[in-house]
């Protein structure tokens, strides 16, 4: 099992702010793979399919910091069945 939970915060300009908390819960697989294998290699399978189909044609090393990146890797991510939840929390 492979539990994650991110809290971020966020200053909106009217002065509020907002803490969203990510969080994830996955499962191995007794007849197939482990948590970890999910949460690491499906990742970097993904990443590694856009690259060679161009879908990432920056070169050099390269973050998922990106919309154009993380975006389509989280969608795929969820269509191999690991999905997160997000709240938020406002605060002045």
């Amino acid at each position: 099992m492979v539990i994650m939970r991110n809290d971020v915060g966020i200053r909106h300009p009217t002065g509020e702010l907002e803490t969203k908390h990510i969080s994830l819960v996955v499962y191995g697989d007794p007849n197939g793979y482990s948590a970890m294998a999910k949460t690491v290699g499906y990742p970097a399978a993904i990443a590694s399919r856009m690259v060679l189909d161009e879908e990432i044609d920056t070169k050099g090393l390269v973050i998922p910091l990106t919309k154009n990146i993380y975006s389509p890797v989280l969608k795929r991510l969820q269509e191999e069945g690991l999905q997160f939840t997000v709240k938020s929390t406002i605060s002045e």
